[in-house]
């Protein structure tokens, strides 16, 4: 099922291994960096069965077999460069399969794909040598979704991040005010999205 490899083990000039590096990177942007792994790791999983993959028979038997995608996961395959054509060969294969055998219980590879690196990345979070992450979280930057935090282990890691989802609803108090019309004409500062970060941390992608 894997066709897009990071290199697990393998070490950065930091000390840090390939899972380690990119997740301190993704915690640069506005989204729950564990959500965007997730989002990556499957997407590139996608890409990988339209391209080699499609005419690989043990990724077209794992399709068969779990049903096809999710409707999620079939629109993000409709997003991808030039889908047309493999993904006309993979659902003449489900269907075909369908009507010759009756549907299967659907289990998305996807979505396998996305619930394993979750996993793998919260793990990687939970031991990730403090010094790398303490910038980080000293410049507020990077938070966990709900989801995410709840499957990090009690720690005064996690803790952190909890405060993190604190220092959002002080933002969001902040954006609210300034958008009272007695202060509208106080420049918007990080403030400024908020309100898109708190929906972030509630649904993770949004």
């Amino acid at each position: 099922m894997g066709f897009f490899r990071w290199g697990v083990g393998a070490r950065t000039k930091q000390g840090l291994d390939n899972d380690e590096h990119r997740l301190l990177e993704a915690f640069s942007g506005p989204i729950c960096p564990i959500c965007e792994m997730t989002r990556v790791q499957a997407g590139a999983y996608l890409r990988g069965v339209l391209g080699d993959g499609v005419n690989d028979p043990k990724v077209r038997d794992i399709w068969r077999t779990a049903g096809g995608l999710c409707g999620r996961h079939w629109q993000e395959i409709r997003g991808l460069e030039s889908p047309a054509y493999p993904a006309s060969i993979l659902t003449q294969d489900l269907l075909t399969h369908y009507l010759g055998h009756g549907r299967p219980e659907l289990h998305c590879p996807a979505c396998v794909i996305e619930h394993d690196t979750e996993r793998r990345f919260v793990i990687t979070l939970a031991k990730l040598p403090e010094a790398p992450l303490e910038p980080v979280l000293r410049e507020g930057r990077g938070f966990l979704c709900l989801r995410h935090l709840e499957m990090l282990p009690e720690s005064p890691l996690r803790q952190r991040f909890v405060v993190r989802l604190q220092d959002i609803l002080g933002e969001i108090e902040e954006f609210q005010r300034k958008n009272d019309w007695r202060y509208i004409d106080e420049p918007m500062g990080p403030e400024g999205d908020s309100w898109l970060r708190a929906m972030r941390a509630l649904g993770g992608l949004v």
